[in-house]
Order: structure tokens, then C-alpha cells, then sequence
């Protein structure tokens, strides 16, 4: 079955997502090789092309690239996109910066990721960042201003668990007072 041109899904994989068919020790590992099968198959029938840029693709061991990555068409990135991915709003990692600038410039309208930094763009995303659960971690005491700790516990009249939820990247900070006082209630 022959794909008209204008079917075809240009698909970029940035580096989040190549980082992840990489590490093998990676939580997003097996769903980015399950995607990327998957992307590969639609490249054999027609129906995908896909693209990496050439500053993620450069830093791979060639056998890697050579095989693995062999349907991918290398984008190369000149001194001109680094300067219009530098003047980019702060939202986003250089490199996320740098990947929004190669699609715009090669109209690519969809990114394969490992990442949750594209989710609030008008862009098609194929994310396997939901393939990490969501963990809840134990609750971290805030102590007030009459709380007192006895035997490693936390003990007084406005002690306030909170929880703090972590995507596995880092933890949520402790409410803290700006005003230098206790912390306020819930």
C-alpha cells in the first residue's frame, strides 16, 4: 500500500527519547522501544518518517547509530538554530529549545519523548514519560511554631503532614513561610 506524501507523519525523537532507548536501566526504557518499534514498522510501510537531530545523534557509538537508528535522517543543527533556540523563552531546556527550532524549520509536526516538555504545546506529542508510575512518598512533618520533637517524633498542637508526590525527578519542596514565621494552616 503506497502513503501520499501528504500522510506522512514527520516524527522528531529528541534526546530524552533516544536517551531512553539507550539506557537500558532507564524506567521509560521498554515502552521507548515498544514506541520506537512501533514508528518503525509505519517507516517500513511508508506512513512515518522519522528524524533526530545531529548534535543528539553525534554523541552516540556509531553501531548504535549506524543500526538501531538507521531510519532516523539526521538534522543538522548550524551556529544559526543554536542562536534562535538561545533567544527562546525560558520555559524550555536548551536542548528542548533547540528541538523546537529543527521542527519548525523542517515543519515537523510530531515528537516522540521521554519527557513532559512539549505537553502544553500545540504539537502531536508520542510521550512515554507516563510509563513511569507516580509514586507517593512518606509524609514529611512541617512543624509549627508550638511543636516540639521528642524521640525523633513530632509532637504538638498544629502538626501538619504533608505528602509530597514525585514523577521520579525530584521531590516537592516543604511549605515554608516567606515571612519568617511558622507555617500557615492548610
Amino acid at each position: 500500500m503506497r502513503v501520499r506524501p501528504s500522510q506522512v507523519r514527520h516524527i522528531l525523537l529528541d534526546d530524552s527519547f533516544i536517551n531512553a532507548l539507550l539506557a537500558t536501566d532507564a524506567p521509560q526504557h521498554d515502552a521507548a522501544c515498544q514506541l520506537y518499534r512501533t514508528l518503525v514498522d509505519n517507516y517500513q510501510m511508508g506512513s512515518d518518517r522519522l528524524y533526530g537531530l545531529s548534535t543528539v545523534l553525534g554523541d552516540l557509538p556509531t553501531e548504535f547509530r549506524r543500526n538501531a537508528l538507521a531510519p532516523l535522517i539526521r538534522l543538522n543543527v548550524a551556529r544559526q538554530h543554536r542562536v534562535a533556540a538561545a533567544r527562546m523563552s525560558t520555559n524550555f531546556t536548551p536542548a528542548a529549545a533547540l528541538s523546537l527550532v529543527m521542527m519548525r524549520r523542517e515543519r515537523v509536526k510530531v515528537v516522540a519523548t521521554a519527557a513532559h516538555t512539549y505537553d502544553a504545546l500545540d504539537i502531536e506529542v508520542l510521550s512515554v514519560a507516563d510509563a513511569v508510575p507516580m509514586t507517593v512518598a512518606e509524609p514529611v512533618p512541617v512543624v509549627g511554631a508550638d511543636a516540639d520533637v521528642v524521640g525523633g517524633h513530632v509532637v504538638g498542637s498544629d502538626v501538619v503532614a504533608a505528602a509530597a508526590v514525585s514523577s521520579g525527578s525530584e521531590s516537592t519542596p516543604v511549605p515554608r513561610s516567606t515571612d519568617g514565621s511558622s507555617p500557615t494552616e492548610p
